[in-house]
């Protein structure tokens, strides 16, 4: 009827492109480095190529050693993520997410004295990404709740 009230409840969750839902549970991380050009390093004992997602394990002390990366999807870092320090380095993806982990170019008692280059690739109509269901972000992300 006209003039009538009438309520409409709306339940919904936003979830645009790859959503991180799980959790991630505090765990210490190794001593002990690990080297990305290593393929005995990765789950499916092979580096990661040109679109592949890409997840640092809370325990992984994962060191960044390959002068430049393929362009690649989703990185994820919820252990260490550090840049050797002996040669010019450039990682590339869509996404780079440091979650419970840490990002590291240099240290402040050790700078890094060679060029440490991070490029984030995409198209304006590429897929954007959501954290969560209230922060949706861009299609070409560095975001840190971590340590970078």
């Amino acid at each position: 009827m006209p003039g009538e009230r009438r309520t409409v409840t709306i339940d919904a969750d936003r979830c645009v492109g790859p959503c991180i839902t799980d959790t991630v549970g505090t765990v210490a991380i190794s001593q002990n480095f690990i080297y990305w050009s290593n393929a005995t390093n990765w789950p499916n004992g092979t580096l990661p190529k040109a679109g592949d997602n890409v997840y640092i394990k809370p325990e992984w002390n994962m060191v960044f050693d390959i002068p430049e990366s393929p362009v690649l999807g989703f990185v994820e870092i919820n252990g260490r993520l550090s840049f050797k320090n002996d040669t010019d380095l450039h990682l590339r993806a869509k996404h780079i997410f440091v979650r419970a982990g840490e990002l590291i170019v240099g240290y402040k008692d050790k700078p890094f004295t060679n060029k440490a280059r991070i490029t984030l690739h995409g198209l304006t109509s590429d897929q954007t990404m959501a954290y969560d269901n209230a922060i949706a972000a861009g299609n070409k992300v560095l975001a840190n709740v971590g340590l970078v």
